[in-house]
């Protein structure tokens, strides 16, 4: 039920795709190396990928008081980049990350109904990572993946490498494999979490990987809830909330969408949302000083993009 009412929605959200603070690196501007790129075999739904040239391009529009370091706003009806700011500079991208470790692990094409149970392999890097999920809990793929993309479950994304079937290196190279194939050419990856600020990306490369998180049959499913029932084979069910404050909001169609934040990256967002007029847009914002800069950046760039 959950895979065919979502897919429903993909398929009218997307149907008209035609295709400063300092931080660590943050004063070096990358030259942006453009290589000839096709949509992965991998993705089910390469169609949606198949983005024209205009993501390349940049934008004259400036958001008036927008706190985040980076930005990128791209209208995906109009292929047309609407804001780019610092957007090709790479950053930490915390959670953010987890957008890419979950196309990691659909590249496997894992069974997500198959049952794993919690274990040491489910190992954050740092102690005292938050998780809602206890050793010797017994979930589901899909759960796990809901874990990981819902509420930002730091053990459920180490859960997603163990649910691709791969060893732990295998899959962080995988990872990087995916940013490559996604054309994310300013990102690498080390962990599944975003915990690390080894984990690098761009605001341009995040919307590239959110774009493929949304066009992504299962994987939307967890991208747009605004909660999750997390079914314990073992125990009670447990309510998990979604950290993206939009996700209900009646307002906006969420097809996608990821928060992160870590002390190095700031806080951070990055969707694609079908605005009341009707218009696609996909965006990413890295690094704002507050939880309420976060959002009240999101709701400038709506404000002004969303007619």
């Amino acid at each position: 039920m959950r895979i065919s009412i979502l897919m429903a929605s993909l398929a009218v959200a997307l149907i008209t795709i035609a295709t400063a603070r300092s931080a660590p690196h943050a004063d070096a501007h990358v030259l942006r190396t453009i290589t000839p790129w096709a949509p992965p075999e991998w993705h089910p739904n390469r169609k949606a990928l198949d983005v024209p040239s205009g993501f390349e391009g940049h934008a004259d529009k400036r958001v008036p008081g927008l706190d985040s370091r980076a930005a990128f706003v791209y209208d995906m009806d109009a292929d047309k980049v609407l804001l780019d700011r610092r957007a090709d500079d790479p950053y930490p991208v915390a959670s953010l990350t987890k957008l890419v470790s979950s196309l990691a692990m659909a590249s496997n094409e894992p069974d997500l109904d198959k049952v794993v149970c919690v274990n040491d392999d489910f190992r954050p890097t740092r102690s005292g990572a938050r998780s809602r999920l206890s050793k010797g809990d017994c979930y589901t793929g899909w759960d796990i993946l809901g874990a990981a993309l819902v509420s930002s479950d730091n053990r459920a994304a180490f859960g997603l490498q163990v649910v691709s079937g791969l060893e732990f290196d295998d899959f962080v190279q995988r990872m990087d494999d995916v940013a490559g194939d996604l054309g994310m050419v300013n990102s690498s990856f080390a962990e599944p979490s975003g915990l690390e600020d080894d984990n690098m990306s761009t605001a341009r490369d995040m919307v590239r990987a959110v774009m493929a998180v949304a066009a992504h049959p299962d994987l939307s499913v967890a991208a747009s809830a605004p909660f999750w029932r997390l079914e314990r084979e073992n125990g009670p069910m447990r309510l998990l909330h979604s950290t993206d404050r939009i996700a209900a909001n009646a307002r906006y169609d969420v097809v996608a969408a990821k928060t992160g934040f870590s002390n190095t990256a700031g806080y951070c967002f990055t969707t694609v949302v079908r605005t009341p007029s009707g218009r696609t847009l996909a965006m990413s914002l890295l690094g704002a000083g507050s939880t309420s800069r976060r959002w009240a950046d999101v709701r400038r760039v709506l404000d002004t993009f969303g007619g």
